[in-house]
C-alpha cells in the first residue's frame, strides 16, 4: 500500500491478480477491502495470460493418474518428458489471440474482456 499511495491515485488502482488461489485468500481479500482497493473478482478474471493455461495443462499431465515424485530429479525428468508431449500447435494457438485480448482489456477494462 505505501507504494500505491505514494505513486498512484488509489481510486484509479485496480488489483488484477493472476488466478492463483492465494491471491484470492480470505486474508488478501480482507486486506484489499480494508484498504479500499478495487480488484478483479476471480469469477470475472479474464484469462488474458495463456501461460496460466499452459502451466495448468502441464501440471495435469505431470500428475496424471495420481503420479507422485519421490525426488526432485524424478520430477524434473517427468516435467521434461511431458513438455515434449505437448502439441506445439496447440500452444501457438493459445497465444495467437493474446495481442487482441490485451488490447480489448486496455481499451475497455478487464470486465469488458470477459464478453466476446
Amino acid at each position: 500500500m505505501p507504494f500505491v499511495t505514494s505513486y498512484h491515485n488509489k481510486e484509479k488502482v485496480l488489483f488484477w491478480p493472476d488466478l492463483a488461489s492465494s491471491n484470492y485468500g480470505n486474508n488478501v481479500l480482507q486486506y484489499l477491502d480494508q484498504n479500499d482497493v478495487q480488484f478483479v473478482d476471480k469469477k470475472f478474471n479474464p484469462q488474458a495470460r495463456p501461460i496460466e493455461t499452459l502451466w495448468s495443462i502441464l501440471k495435469n499431465m505431470v500428475y496424471d493418474e495420481g503420479w507422485e515424485a519421490k525426488t526432485i530429479n524424478q520430477l524434473r525428468r517427468r516435467i521434461a518428458k511431458k513438455l515434449k508431449e505437448i502439441d506445439i500447435k496447440v500452444v501457438q494457438q493459445m497465444f495467437s489471440g493474446i495481442r487482441r485480448q490485451l488490447r480489448k482489456i486496455a481499451d475497455n477494462g478487464p470486465y469488458e474482456a470477459c464478453s466476446s
